[in-house]
């Protein structure tokens, strides 16, 4: 099997690097075969230099290597597992600061269209659909479907090999965006959506990748935030996550929207929603955490074909009433509204073998 299929293209040579440097090390020290303790000896100088993020992902680059080339799988080697883990305890990645919702509002509002047009435009696609820098570099303009009341964008080439597909509603929004595309030079030759743009026209030039990743940082200067270098290329990606998170987005809804094959970098978006922490105390703060449980009831409920209330008790004492009437019949079959208040538990038993009625 042909060795890029193991590894990402554009890896290829990090990948081949981090092999190589492990091989001049082991015939410095006159290795002669390898193994967990090797290995070891290779990480732990590795530590001594190298932030754990480093060292994981020499790891991960060495391992796949080792396995083409060597045959040999350390992923088995649990000791040596066990040191990379030691590396990074304490260890606090460093993230791109995040735009809040209003400072997009306000740049989006407030800087000139004939200088940072296209600035706007990166910014609405990058926020709307979490989108690395490289994706945004890589959207060409058969990616972008324009609507009477929307804009739809496809990220065909994304990290993970996880297409999407998101959708600008925004009517000020879109409208940026069509007067952008609308000033798209007719002979230029690139397909990509984003052209360099100048003095309110648009050149034939593409927009590179590492332009698009300082645009963050063009943001946060022009609204004076604090610590501006901090806004990286990864910001577009990570509000958009976290924003979704703030407004109640599940695990599953932040997962889709940024692609994401795994849950652990979508839970930690989920872990730090400022919304989820304030639920969290309201639930431990609230009066209603310091009640006695209520004690649950278990009610038979009939297809009603009549309005009629069923009053469901435990010993003396009413727990709650219960409104059973005919909604939204299909075919005659009687539906069921269930009116209550807070901290009531109900037993629904459904029986396949019940017939109702017509």
């Amino acid at each position: 099997m042909p060795l890029i299929n193991w590894y990402p293209a554009k890896s290829q040579k990090q990948y081949e690097k981090a092999h190589k440097r492990f091989l001049n090390w082991a015939t410095e020290h006159n290795v002669k075969s390898i193994t967990e303790n090797v290995l070891i000896a290779y990480f732990e100088v590795m530590g001594k230099t190298k932030k754990s993020s480093t060292i994981w992902t020499n790891y991960s680059m060495l391992r796949t290597m080792l396995n083409i080339k060597e045959n040999i799988d350390i992923s088995k080697f649990a000791r040596l597992i066990a040191l990379l883990k030691t590396f990074s305890k304490g260890y606090l990645p460093k993230k791109s600061k995040i735009l809040e919702f209003e400072h997009i509002t306000k740049f989006l509002g407030e800087a000139p269209d004939n200088i940072y047009l296209a600035v706007k435009v990166v910014l609405i696609m990058g926020y709307s659909g979490a989108c690395r820098r490289e994706e945004l570099t890589n959207i060409s303009v058969e990616d972008v479907e324009f609507k009477s009341d929307s804009v739809f964008v496809s990220v065909p080439k994304t990290k993970t090999n996880v297409s999407r597909l998101f959708v600008v509603s925004d009517l000020e929004w879109i409208r940026l965006i069509q007067t952008y595309a609308g000033l798209r030079p007719p002979h230029t030759t690139s397909r990509r959506f984003f052209l360099n743009y100048r003095n309110g026209s648009c050149t034939i030039q593409p927009i590179g990748i590492n332009k698009i990743g300082q645009m963050p940082k063009t943001i946060a200067m022009f609204l004076d935030l604090p610590n501006s270098d901090s806004f990286s290329g990864h910001c577009f990606r990570r509000s958009s996550a976290s924003h979704l998170a703030n407004s109640g987005g599940d695990l599953l809804t932040i997962k889709r929207h940024g692609g994401w094959k795994s849950s652990t970098v979508a839970e930690g978006y989920v872990e730090a929603s400022i919304k989820k922490k304030v639920e969290v105390s309201q639930m431990l703060s609230s009066r209603s955490s310091a009640r006695s449980p209520v004690p649950s009831c278990s009610q038979s409920i009939v297809p009603a074909t009549r309005e009629e209330e069923v009053e469901c008790t435990t010993g003396a004492t009413t727990i709650e009433h219960v409104n059973s009437s005919v909604v939204n019949t299909y075919d005659n079959i009687p539906g069921l509204v269930v009116k209550a208040g807070d901290n009531c538990v109900f037993n629904v038993n459904v029986y396949n073998n019940c017939s109702i009625q017509k």
